[in-house]
Formats: structure tokens, sequence, C-alpha cells
């Protein structure tokens, strides 16, 4: 290649020059192109985005307010089956957020502290290290359009990653955001927005080149320090998608998915803008998917390629944008919404997962249809469809749509609708799954998906069993020598935590306890975690609301796996409580009956009412969460503050103000200290540290908790001045 060059240049000298002089020019039309031919290649299309002819199917692992289905511990239990069927899972954000419970989209923390509606820190680490020895990749749900501070408006955490401190005004925040409209906060002091405006959390400015550090720090965390292999963006079209470009060329992640909710051509405009950095979510697929199943007329779920070619309708149409398309028949915004999903779910889903594009499913659609799903999946992965492959749509009319679909392993033809069809070569033999509303046909052996693992059995399971029972651990389709590691108080068992002992081994439980247990062989884990809670005595459950700054009435209504509303506190809207003074404050208390060791509780002024707050045990103190009016008003629980005396005290232990932090004295092996205001939120927070950053507070009184290493605690009040 050097030589050509030189040649070529050579010929474009005079024929009597200077030797010596050609000789240099020839040096240095060498050393040119080796510097060319060693430099850094050029980013590849989409290396930072989404995979080429990628195979892989996703699962949203979370539908609105699934905060059963969806915690961390519930998600690993289950990673043996979804991972024969998804290779990506896409879960809630994270980080803890302003509100409790919360669905993850109004953020305050990033680095500093992941614990959540979902569970806990700990929690999430093990369900993202189970799901990848299965090799199976978490999404995380990605929120730096906007931020929510920790106890106003605008005092964003202070948080330390690598090293470095990130520290936020209000100069991080969009000058036209809609705290400008409020006097009594700080004023931004930002640009201006650069998409559109979300009212409720702060619009960050990602102009502003610390935000983007701030962004870069925070994205590398996910992948690096908590194992996440990629994102989803939430409401990409709140700023630039130029930044995009900035954010994942920073954190290299091998998948991008934006949410822009919009058109075709709007959508494109949004991955072209990132420098296709980014996949998005199909949004006109999925709107021609709603219109098609309405109407009956499934000539919608074909657009024309060029003006010329039918193909599937969306942004799959595009051979150039089926790469970068996730498409869905449903997510957790749109399932609660007047766009959701009317028609056949399982023929919808078949349409999905026998087209181009990286099909992600919905959640409730695969609890409610996971056999149908399942044999799906199968069926993609048999014929080898892949985000690219080529589709040849054989009819289409209002009754029906027939395509061929080729894969890496062979090809496919389906029918959806309720028209009649048989595909030239086929016969009924050929048909691998059908029903009134679709048909796929295909030569291919279709895989069955289902592994076959090892898995603990607990012997009697989860129950009530009133003065104790002895239970036995088992490992099932493990080899003979295989072992079995549990604990008993409630972190997860692993090679290095827990009490190791052999298949078939006997314990008694004789006071409450939650016991987890995994199967090891040859020095490894092999199965996920098994979890059972015994409870061997009633324990009531004792609940405090602090009195509401604007409520006359204060009713509570409760109900039980074991008890009907009737039976605790009566129908809606429940009864009015007593009252007692705590802590100097008044406080709206009920307990339950001793048989009612867990129950569900609304609290509500008849008009106004809070979310469901479910699952409590033991005692648990509340406050509203302003503003204390509507249907889904959410609560803080302030438990560690007010209900702490059952704490094992830590001795000696003291915290003092430096000017800049409260600092843990007495105590080397702090865990935790979280810092709150005297009306309870929570407004500071560090870990494994014995300091905490509180110079972003304003001066005046608050309560600290501390939390060492083994378990002791030491709380008081502390002044700034």
């Amino acid at each position: 290649m050097i030589e050509f060059i030189v040649n070529f240049a050579k010929s474009f000298l005079p024929i009597n020059i200077n030797m010596k002089r050609f000789k240099l020019i020839n040096l240095l039309f060498s050393a040119l192109m080796l510097m060319l031919l060693i430099s850094p290649q050029a980013k590849a299309e989409g290396e930072y985005a989404w995979p080429a002819n990628y195979s892989g199917v996703m699962l949203q692992g979370f539908s609105w307010d699934a905060y059963d289905d969806s915690q961390w511990t519930t998600l690993a239990s289950q990673a043996g089956e979804l991972s024969d069927y998804f290779d990506l899972i896409w879960v809630p954000n994270s980080g803890k957020c302003s509100s409790n419970p919360s669905m993850g989209y109004n953020p305050v923390y990033w680095m500093s502290n992941h614990n959540s509606s979902f569970g806990t820190e700990d929690e999430l680490r093990e369900m993202i290290k189970t799901f990848s020895s299965f090799g199976t990749g978490i999404i995380e749900d990605v929120v730096v359009n906007h931020r929510d501070g920790v106890s106003t408006w605008t005092d964003f955490p202070t948080e330390t990653y690598k090293g470095v401190t990130y520290e936020w005004g209000p100069w991080a925040i969009c000058k036209n955001d809609e705290v400008s409209k409020q006097p009594d906060q700080e004023q931004p002091t930002g640009a201006y927005d650069t998409g559109d405006n979300f009212d409720g959390c702060r619009d960050l400015d990602h102009t502003n080149a610390k935000v983007q550090e701030g962004i870069k720090a925070y994205l590398d965390f996910l992948k690096n320090d908590l194992g996440y292999i990629g994102w989803r963006y939430d409401m990409v079209k709140g700023f630039g998608s130029k930044f995009i470009k900035i954010y994942n060329e920073s954190a290299k992640a091998s998948y991008s998915v934006g949410e822009y909710w919009d058109g075709y051509d709007n959508i494109v405009k949004w991955i072209e803008g990132t420098g296709r950095t980014s996949a998005a979510f199909d949004f006109p697929f999925k709107f021609q998917v709603n219109d098609a199943f309405a109407g009956m007329d499934f000539s919608k779920l074909v657009w024309k390629r060029n003006g010329s070619l039918d193909q599937p309708a969306g942004l799959i149409h595009m051979d150039t944008y089926q790469r970068y398309a996730v498409t869905f028949i449903d997510n957790h915004d749109t399932y609660r919404e007047s766009t959701k999903f009317t028609g056949d779910i399982v023929a919808a889903n078949a349409y999905m997962l026998c087209s181009p594009g990286t099909p992600c499913v919905f959640m409730k659609h695969w609890l409610e249809k996971k056999a149908d799903i399942k044999k799906l999946i199968a069926i993609r992965k048999s014929v080898g469809i892949t985000n690219q492959s080529k589709v040849t749509v054989l009819s289409t009319s209002r009754s029906m749509y027939v395509a061929k679909v080729t894969g890496t392993n062979g090809e496919l033809v389906i029918k959806v609708g309720r028209g009649t069809y048989t595909p030239s070569g086929y016969t009924s033999a050929d048909r691998v799954a059908y029903s009134g509303a679709y048909t796929i046909w295909t030569k291919v052996s279709i895989k069955d998906l289902d592994t076959v693992r090892p898995e603990v059995t607990l012997t009697p399971d989860s129950g009530i069993y009133i003065g104790g029972t002895d239970v036995t651990l088992s490992a099932k389709n493990a080899s003979k020598d295989a072992q079995i590691i549990y604990t008993t108080d409630k972190t997860t068992p692993s090679l290095t935590n827990g009490t190791k002992v052999n298949s078939g081994t006997t314990i008694r439980i004789s006071k409450k306890t939650t016991l987890k247990a995994v199967v090891c062989e040859n020095n490894k884990v092999v199965s996920t975690v098994k979890t059972a809670t015994y409870t061997t005595e009633y324990l009531p459950v004792t609940i405090y609301l602090l009195k509401p700054k604007t409520w006359s009435t204060v009713n509570f209504y409760a109900w039980s796996d074991t008890f009907e509303a009737a039976q605790l506190l009566g129908n809606w809207p429940g009864m009015a409580t007593s009252t007692v003074v705590e802590s100097g404050k008044t406080w709206y208390k009920w307990t339950t009956p001793k048989e009612c060791d867990i129950v569900n509780i609304i609290f509500n002024n008849g008009t106004d009412q809070t979310v469901d707050i479910t699952n409590l045990e033991g005692t648990h103190y509340f406050i509203l969460n302003e503003p204390e009016e509507g249907k889904t008003i959410t609560v803080t629980d302030v438990t560690d503050i007010y209900g702490g005396v059952t704490d094992i005290a830590a001795e000696n232990v003291t915290v003092r103000y430096n000017g800049s932090a409260f600092v843990v004295e007495g105590a080397e092996d702090v865990a935790s200290i979280n810092v709150f205001n005297m009306s309870g939120s929570e407004v500071a927070a560090s870990y494994r540290n014995n300091s905490v950053d509180v110079q972003g507070l304003q001066n005046g009184f608050y309560l600290y908790r501390v939390i060492l290493s083994n378990g002791k605690v030491a709380q008081g009040k502390i002044v700034k001045r």
C-alpha cells in the first residue's frame, strides 16, 4: 500500500528532480502512511448501540407498581427459567429516589445509594451476578433527563466515585425549569433546556461539562461497578440526541436503547442525532400493531420500503434501521394508558417474534401467556431470526398478513389474522404454533429451551409453624456430591457466606427465620437462591402515621392474605384510629390482631389517599409526602428514626461537625451514615465511610443514624452551624 502511494506520488514529480530530495519525499510519504496504518481505527457504526445480526430476546422485567413481581430477590429466584428464554432483562432504575415506593423515575442518588423499592443494593448486586452466571445481561432504566433533590427541589447529593467528588448546585438545572417559578427555592442558572420539559423533577443542563462528567461517571459505575450490561434511556425527548453520543462513547456499553415516544421520521432523526450510538424503541411498530388488531385490518402490519417493497411496519420496515429497532407490544407506560394493546396477546407477540428488530416481551404478557410465549421464543431462536433477518411479505389484506422470514438456520412462514392461507411447500405437519388468530409453519426442528438445573427444595416450605419446625434441605437435579449452602440472617448464601451442609440435612427452626439456600457443586454455585420464611409465633403489626399537616380526618384501611378488610378496620374507607404522642410528635397508631403478622394498608381522609403500602411486618412509622392530596400520595418510612429502640446500641460512638461534614468518632467499621431533617426526610448519606458531606445542607438541627459493620447502631441529634 505504501509502495503504491509513493510510486503514485513519484509520477507527479519532475523527471529531473534531485535524487536526494526524492529520497526525502519518499521517506516522508512512507512515514505518513505508516502513521495512518497504525493509528486507531474509527469506531464501527453502532459499536456502542446494539449488535448487528443480534439474535437475542429482551424481557421488560417490570410493569407499573410491580413491586412484588420485580423485587431483585424475586427476579433472581427465576434467573434459571428466564435465562433459558431471554438474553437481556430490562429492570427499573435501582438508585434511591425521592419517594417510597417509587418506580425509579424521580431519582436522587446515582452512585452512593442503590437501595430502592425493589430491594437493597446487596440484593441488586447478587441479582445481576446471578443472571450473569446464566449468560443473561441486565439493562438498567437510566433516568438522566431529570433529577430530584434530597429534601428540597435543588439539593442534589454530593457523591464520590473513583476518587472524584461530584457536587451539584442550581447551575446544573436548566434555567427554564419549573423551579424558576418558585420564589422559595434556589433559582436555576443553567442553559435553556435542549429538549422537552419534565415537571416533577429538575431538568438537567446537558450542555454543562460538569453535568456531562457526572453522567459519564454514573454510567461507568453502572457498567463497571454494579455490572449492568447496558441501559434504556428514559425520556430522551427531554435533551439533545448528541449528548447520548457523548455518554455512550464514554461508557462503551454493549446495549443502549432510548425511549423516544414519537413517529418514524422523528425517531430516525433521533437515532441519527446520536451518531447511531443507540437503538430506539419502535413506537411506530407498536402503534401499527394496536391499529391492526383493534380494527381487524391486518394490512396495517405492512409498510412499503422505498415506496415499493412490502415489509413489516415500523422502524423495522427499513433495512437501515432494523438493527436499531427494539420492538414491543406494551410497556409499563402504554399498558396503563389509552395506548394499551387490547387485541390477541399471543398473536401480537407471534408477529413481533417473527419479525426483525430486537423483540422486548412485556412482563405482564409473559406472566399471563408464559407457555405460548415460550414456544414462540423457541421458534425464533431455532430458526435463527435476528434483528436484521430478511422478510418477504407473501400476502397482505384486511383479513391477514403472511410473510416468509429467513433466519440463520432456515426459514418460517407466519400468518396473522383469520384469513385462509397455505404456504407453498408446507403441510399441516409443518405447523409449529397456531390458534384462530395466527399460524407459524417451518421445517426447522424446534429446540426445547427449558434447561434442567440443580435447585434447592425445602421441606416443609414457607409457612406458619407455631413452636418451630424441622426443615430438610435437599439438592434436586444435582450430582450425588452436591452440597447446600444456607443462611438464616437474610443475607445471600455464597461460597464465602453461609453454612455448607450435605444434601438431605435437617435443621431446626425455632424462631421467625428467613432461610436462603443454594446448591454447590465442584466449589461453584450452580442454582438460584431458594428463599423461605418460617413464622414460629404470631407477632402483630404496629403502624404509626405522623399527623398530616392538612388532613382533619385520618382513616386506616387494612387487609391481608388471611384477613379481609371487614375483619380488620372495616370496609372502605376503614376506621379512624387513636393518637399517641411519642418523641414529641403526634402519631395515629394501630396494631393488628396477633394472628395477623403481615398486613397491607392505605391511609386516607375519605377523599385523598396514599398508594398501597404492602407486606408490612413488625413496627413501622410513616409520614406522608407532600402534596397531601390526590389518589396516589406516597409515604416515607421513618422507622429507622423513630422506631429504633430495638436496635443494639453502639457504645462510645459519637458524631461531630467539622465545618463541612458530620464525622463519626469512636468507630472505624462504619457501614452507613444517614442524615435526616427534623421532618424525617433523608437529606444525606454515605456508605463504608466514617463521614458524610453536609456542605449542601442549611444550618440547623439534624438527626443522624450510624450503622456499624457488626449491626450496632448509634443515633442522635446534631446541629450544623
